[in-house]
């Protein structure tokens, strides 16, 4: 009888639970923890907040007076601080985890993928900018061309895409 290989593809924690490695005890109680205190909150809340802030909204702190939710963006958690009397009211009068709350803190935790997603969307728009202001000119600056240049070397993977960038950099 052949072992069995786990899924090259899976994810880290697939691989852990197939080779017989688990979360410590108490990080593995936290987490059932706060997605217990995730659910009730959200399904209290579901009337009171908006369904995009329900979708990021998570508990990843929860002690007898103080709730830690975080959310995925500033204007979520501004929302949630600016009705937090309220919110803690619905809170503390329909759920009995939740009866001596006496404070929600907010913390904004944004999606790795998403923080590089703006970071390219801000370079490609700095770039743009940049060779537009540049083309009034009618000359490069000598920090676009490098820009340029660089893209067109490390990222563009079209030949004719990069010649031409070059091309544009040389003129």
């Amino acid at each position: 009888m052949s072992k069995k290989q786990p899924n090259r593809l899976a994810k880290l924690i697939d691989h852990q639970a197939f080779a017989g490695s688990a979360l410590p005890q108490t990080l593995a109680d936290n987490m059932r923890l706060y997605t217990q205190a995730t659910h009730e909150v959200k399904m209290l809340l579901v009337e009171c907040l908006p369904e995009e802030i329900l979708n990021t909204c998570w508990v990843v702190g929860l002690t007898a007076e103080q709730l830690t939710l975080s959310v995925g963006s500033m204007t979520a958690a501004n929302h949630i601080r600016y009705l937090q009397n309220a919110y803690l009211r619905v809170l503390t009068e329909q759920s009995i985890t939740f009866q001596q709350l006496k404070q929600i803190r907010v913390v904004v935790a944004q999606n790795p993928a998403d923080n590089l997603l703006c970071k390219e969307q801000s370079a490609l728009s700095t770039t743009l900018s940049k060779s537009y202001k540049a083309n009034e000119n009618q000359a490069f600056s000598q920090n676009t061309k490098r820009t340029i240049s660089q893209a067109a070397k490390h990222v563009t993977t079209d030949n004719n895409l990069q010649k031409a960038l070059l091309r544009l950099v040389d003129e």
